[in-house]
């Protein structure tokens, strides 16, 4: 009896550290999400001039679990919301402690609802910044398949939010 004891007690352990290494396998893959460089269509200059412009126009938001009080805008197409370059380290997204290396195009009445863009800046390599994967550059802007919808169409969809957000941006800044 002590023997069937022991005997269903480690098959039981192995279940569930199977269980387990298929959990851990399945993580990783979602780190290794793909994603597309789009410097051509926004240059880190660009990128880096919305970013600003959030900071210094917009309010603050939670939109996510991870973190909150995001630096946020609602532009009249879609709502704009940043990330900590050091992720939940800086878990109240407040700028004197980091950088934002992440902006989120979110269009909550639209099918494809979420476009993350990832600037890597010289020297985020080095430093292990959040949000950047393995094969992304520096000194480049990149579009991440987050969920999966394809990059082809967030890519092709993307530059309707993009013109708005500058017609908007531009507007603004010559009031």
């Amino acid at each position: 009896m002590r023997n069937k004891i022991l005997s269903l007690l480690f098959a039981m352990v192995m279940v569930f550290a199977c269980k387990s290494r298929i959990s851990t396998t399945k993580n990783n893959e979602n780190l290794s999400m793909s994603f597309t460089p789009i410097s051509t269509i926004v240059p880190p200059i660009k990128f880096e001039k919305i970013q600003r412009f959030i900071l210094k126009n917009g309010d603050r938001r939670t939109y996510r679990n991870f973190d909150n009080h995001n630096p946020h805008y609602k532009f009249s197409n879609c709502e704009v919301f940043l990330g900590a370059d050091i992720g939940q380290r800086n878990g109240t997204n407040d700028p004197a402690i980091s950088n934002f290396n992440q902006l989120t195009i979110t269009d909550y009445d639209a099918t494809l609802r979420y476009y993350e863009l990832i600037i890597v800046r010289k020297g985020d390599l080095e430093a292990e910044k959040a949000w950047i994967r393995e094969g992304m550059e520096e000194e480049q802007v990149y579009l991440v398949d987050v969920y999966g919808k394809g990059l082809a169409l967030l890519k092709n969809n993307l530059p309707i939010y993009l013109e708005q957000i500058e017609k908007e941006l531009k507007a603004v800044n010559e009031k």
